[in-house]
C-alpha cells in the first residue's frame, strides 16, 4: 500500500516576517490614534458641560451719587453687592407705622433708621412711603471728596481693617456713594439741613425716666378728653410708668417749683434750662428738690404717680419755649 507524503511546511521568509509586523503595529497604532480622538472628544464635551454649568460672572451695578441718594431700589441694590454681613430690605410704610416701632423688631434705634435713609428730612412718615430697613444696626456714609478708609474710619472711631471688610467689595471711594458703617450713629455734619436742625432739638434734652415707660398720650388736640369729656388741647406727651418710678431732670437747668398743688397736674416740678426753655413734670407721687435749686441732665427730682386728674399712674413730660408749649416727641427719642 503506497502512503500518500503529508503537504510540505510552508517557511515564511524574512520579508513575510517584517510586513506582517508593520500590519500588526499599523493596527496597534491606528487603534491607539482612534482612543486619543474619542478621550479628546469625551474632553471637549466635559470641559463644555462644565462650563455651562458655570454661573457666568456677574458685574457689579454701579449707580450715579443722585441716583442712590433719591431711589432707593438702586440704593438697596447697591449696598447688597459690596456690604457683608448685613442685608437692606425696601419697607414699605404702612398705618400706624412710625421710625420708632419699625426699628424696635431689629434691636437697634432709630438711629439706624435715619442713617440708612438720607433722603429724609423730617421723622414724621406716610402710608405707601419707601425706606430702607437694614438687617443690623449701623448707618450709611456719604463719601466725601478728600475721604480716605483711615478717614472715615477715624471719624466713627472704627478699625480701618474692619471697615474695609465690611464694606468688601468698595474698591474705590467715589463721592457721594455710601459705606455701611456697622453699629454706629449718623454723622450729623453730614445729614441735610432739615435734619440737622432736627438733630440738634434732639441733642437739648433726655428721656426723663428712669426706665422707658409707654407714651400713652401725646401733644395733640384731643376729641374727648379721658376725664371731662370735653374738647381740649393736650400740651405735652403721657409716658405710662408705674408710680414710684424715677424722674429725672431732661437737662441741666434751675427748679423754679415745686408744689403738690398745681391743680389737675397733681404735684410738680417745673425746670428753667435758661436758654428759653422749660419743662414740666406732672402728676408725680413725690418731689425731692426745692425751688432755686441747681439740678443736672439725669439728675433726680421725684417719683411718678396718680396725683391730680388722671385715669391711672404715669408722667406728665411738657416742653415750653416762652410761654408756648411744645411737642416733647420733637426732643425725644
Amino acid at each position: 500500500m503506497k502512503i500518500n507524503d503529508p503537504e510540505p511546511q510552508k517557511y515564511l521568509t524574512k520579508a513575510d516576517i517584517i510586513i506582517k509586523l508593520i500590519i500588526r503595529w499599523m493596527i496597534f497604532f491606528a487603534f491607539i490614534f482612534a482612543a486619543l480622538i474619542a478621550a479628546q472628544v469625551w474632553v471637549q464635551k466635559t470641559a463644555a458641560a462644565t462650563l455651562a454649568a458655570v454661573p457666568a460672572v456677574i458685574k457689579i451695578p454701579s449707580f450715579p451719587p443722585e441716583m442712590l441718594l433719591t431711589d432707593i431700589e438702586a440704593r438697596k441694590k447697591y449696598l447688597d453687592y459690596r456690604v457683608r454681613d448685613a442685608r437692606f430690605t425696601v419697607y414699605s410704610i404702612k398705618h400706624k407705622d412710625n421710625l420708632w416701632k419699625i426699628a424696635k423688631p431689629y434691636g437697634y434705634t432709630v438711629h439706624t433708621i435715619i442713617g440708612c435713609n438720607p433722603q429724609l428730612k423730617t421723622y414724621d412718615v406716610y402710608v405707601g412711603q419707601k425706606i430702607l430697613v437694614p438687617s443690623s444696626g449701623g448707618t450709611l456714609h456719604p463719601v466725601q471728596q478728600d475721604d480716605t478708609w483711615e478717614k472715615i474710619a477715624e471719624k466713627y472711631d472704627i478699625e480701618t481693617l474692619f471697615l474695609k471688610n465690611t464694606n468688601f467689595s468698595v474698591t474705590e471711594l467715589v463721592t457721594g456713594t455710601y459705606l455701611f458703617i456697622p453699629g454706629k450713629r449718623p454723622a450729623v455734619d453730614l445729614m441735610n439741613e432739615e435734619m440737622k436742625e432736627k438733630y440738634a432739638l434732639r441733642e437739648l434734652f433726655s428721656w426723663p425716666l428712669s426706665v422707658g415707660g409707654r407714651i400713652s398720650d401725646t401733644f395733640r388736640l384731643r376729641k374727648k378728653h379721658p376725664v371731662t369729656g370735653t374738647v381740649s388741647m393736650h400740651g405735652g406727651m403721657d409716658i405710662a410708668v408705674p408710680t414710684g418710678t424715677p424722674v429725672a431732670a431732661a437737662a441741666d437747668g434751675v427748679v423754679i417749683l415745686a408744689s403738690t398743688d398745681a391743680g389737675h397736674y397733681g404735684t410738680v416740678v417745673y425746670i428753667d434750662h435758661k436758654n428759653g426753655y422749660v419743662t414740666h413734670y406732672g402728676h408725680l407721687s413725690s418731689y425731692n428738690v426745692k425751688v432755686g435749686q441747681k439740678v443736672k441732665a439725669g439728675r433726680l427730682i421725684g417719683r411718678s404717680g396718680a396725683t391730680g386728674r388722671v385715669t391711672g399712674p404715669h408722667l406728665h413730660f411738657t416742653v415750653k419755649k416762652g410761654d408756648k408749649a411744645v411737642d416733647p416727641q420733637k426732643f425725644l427719642w
